[in-house]
């Protein structure tokens, strides 16, 4: 059966509750990141705003934003933003209902049949070890298939787990390189192993539990070439690493993006150690993202999910972005859930082993 995406339906605004709705109450931002008082917060679902008496939907509706409406007439449009950057001027939408009532209406239904309704129960609905995942690995068998020929933008947050096994990095590697994959983040340490086994053949100073196990001699002198050559690319285009995901990265022109920590002791050249600017690095990947898979890194999971929307405009089409979470810890899997993002898939497995499930099925 051929995959097909769910069709969006608009809120049917012929109904009372909508005309009647007043228009979307704004007060101008007077400092630069200071929102004016009850403000709107966004959530990840659509969010429609009366404007000059027409609803408009906001096309990146996500966690922690602001909506600024432009109420010019005849241009009339929403923008998302986050609150630090606000500047004075910026026009917020003030209200705290979701229900039309105060020209602010938040929509749930949207990719489902008209005559579909969600359950408020089921038992069991929750994801742990005792889930069984099938279906939800062939459907995202074919998400991905849809997404590489459609020119979808599929985006990777990859944990350090999948740097540490043999298989798994190549994996990852194939993917990238069939055209499956169109953005990756992940931490320092994530890439400076990938590097690491591409440069030496160890991780961790690990190769086959010789007495040089365990140390950081190989990391750091990944770290230092990869300085040496002045970026993670020259080093790569320089011949010495061997293979991995970060090469592929390179080879196929897929960007990277390395977000800095507190604990980071010595950066790559590419990692982004000022957050604000890391998060807006992200949220330009995450605002053209269609599908997300996010695998055994608990906090760039928490933090991606929550800066990107249950759904997307694409060409004037409203369709909704794909979310996975992977992680061998139902804790993990489930924080997104307890956060807020509820439209994310959780899958309760060893990322080694789904990685390389999702390139078997695709791959051969």
């Amino acid at each position: 059966m051929k995959f097909e995406l769910p069709k969006y339906h608009h809120p049917d605004f012929e109904k009372d509750m909508f005309k009647n709705a007043p228009n979307a109450t704004l007060e101008e931002v007077t400092r630069d990141g200071i929102s004016p008082r009850n403000y709107h917060a966004l959530s990840v679902y659509p969010e429609y705003f009366k404007i000059n008496g027409k609803w408009v939907l906001a096309a990146e509706s996500r966690m922690d934003t602001v909506c600024v409406a432009d109420d010019t007439p005849g241009h009339e449009r929403v923008d998302i933003v986050e609150f630090r950057n606000l500047k004075k001027g910026d026009k917020v939408v003030i209200g705290r209902t979701e229900d039309a009532s105060e020209g602010i209406y938040v929509w749930t239904q949207g990719f489902l049949e008209e005559e579909e309704t969600q359950d408020t129960f089921a038992f069991r609905s929750g994801r742990s070890r005792e889930t069984a995942f099938s279906v939800d690995y062939d459907t995202l068998y074919d998400v991905l298939r849809h997404e590489k020929a459609n020119n979808g933008y599929v985006t990777l947050i990859v944990g350090t787990a999948l740097a540490l096994d043999r298989d798994s990095r190549l994996a990852l590697e194939r993917l990238i390189r069939e055209g499956y994959v169109q953005a990756i983040f992940c931490g320092t340490e994530t890439a400076a192993f990938d590097l690491e086994k591409g440069l030496y053949n160890t991780v961790w100073g690990q190769k086959t539990f010789e007495k040089e196990q365990n140390t950081t001699r190989n990391l750091y002198a990944t770290i230092n070439l990869a300085r040496k050559y002045g970026s993670t690319k020259a080093l790569v285009e320089s011949g010495q690493v061997k293979d991995g995901f970060i090469k592929a990265c390179v080879e196929m022109d897929v960007p990277f993006v390395l977000a800095g920590t507190i604990r980071d002791r010595l950066g790559l050249p590419e990692t982004i150690n000022n957050v604000y600017e890391a998060q807006n690095v992200m949220r330009t990947h995450a605002k053209k993202t269609s599908t997300i898979i996010m695998m055994s890194a608990i906090l760039f999971t928490i933090a991606t999910g929550n800066m990107t929307p249950s759904y997307n405009v694409f060409d004037n089409e409203v369709r909704p972005v794909y979310m996975y979470t992977i992680d061998i810890q139902e804790f993990a899997v489930n924080k997104l859930a307890d956060r807020g993002t509820l439209t994310a898939v959780s899958i309760v497995t060893n990322a080694q082993d789904f990685i390389r499930n999702v390139d078997r099925a695709l791959n051969n």
